[in-house]
């Protein structure tokens, strides 16, 4: 990987660290949250494959809880160009909300079945006539179990030491997570906030939960890793702690970071 990302008529991509040359595997990829090694992956792909694997998760569209307001995010539609693909795949390109990527997270730990995201047990009606809770919940597969699960174990890697996010670790827990970074945009611009977030679940062979924590202009200009991470890993123990889920003694993921 370059230390630069060229793109025709555009401004080169780069990481938020600086560095020469390297050669990260895709499970390093996502350990060190690399914008350039994330827009390679995605130029092997199908601009069209992506756009409908990126709405099977989810983006794009209201997650239909019941709450009042809700945005469908940014998806952008049609036949995306060259540099839409790059943007889009480094997150830059399209927005989401917090329940849209709490879902999507929640996918990758399902063993790539998608479920319908409910507020209530059971059933309710809104007072717009929309039932919701848990009786009107749908699923859908979205990836192979097989591809699910090799996600989970390169997600393991944002948590270890060699990842962005080693204080979300829990000690004696496997942890599968992944950094946020996000620019806000005001009145069509950017006002230089950003909004950091850590999603992640346990224990990442067996998950039971799916935390995703967002903060908003955090202090210290820290990025996900190092904001939104020890805080998912005190709601992540807490849960793990009341529920009496225990440890499944079983081996780290050992990917290779770089080849």
């Amino acid at each position: 990987m370059p230390s630069e990302l060229e793109r025709a008529g555009a401004k080169p991509i780069g990481d938020h660290w600086d560095h020469d040359t390297i050669r990260l595997t895709a499970a390093g990829v996502l350990a060190k949250s690399s914008n350039i090694g994330t827009v390679i992956a995605a130029r092997q792909s199908d601009k069209q494959k992506l756009a409908d694997y990126l709405a099977d998760f989810g983006l794009g569209q209201r997650t239909n809880v019941g709450v009042r307001g809700e945005t469908a995010g940014i998806l952008p539609q049609g036949q995306w160009s060259d540099g839409a693909r790059d943007t889009i795949a480094f997150g830059q390109g399209l927005s989401v909300n917090a329940l849209q990527m709490t879902a999507a997270i929640n996918t990758i730990a399902n063993g790539g079945v998608h479920v319908d995201l409910s507020l209530v047990k059971g059933s309710t009606t809104t007072d717009t006539g929309l039932e919701v809770g848990t009786d009107h919940t749908e699923t859908r597969r979205v990836v192979s179990e097989r591809a699910a699960k090799d996600t989970a174990e390169m997600m393991e890697l944002v948590a270890q030491p060699d990842g962005v996010s080693p204080m979300a670790a829990i000690p004696g827990y496997r942890v599968a997570g992944k950094t946020g970074t996000a620019q806000r945009v005001v009145d069509g611009r950017y006002d230089g906030s950003f909004t950091v977030s850590f999603a992640g679940f346990a224990p990442a062979d067996d998950p039971r939960f799916t935390v995703y924590v967002v903060i908003q202009d955090p202090q210290n200009g820290q990025g996900g890793g190092g904001a939104a991470g020890p805080v998912f890993a005190k709601v992540m123990t807490y849960l793990l702690n009341k529920y009496g889920v225990p440890s499944t003694g079983t081996t780290p993921s050992t990917l290779p970071v770089e080849w």
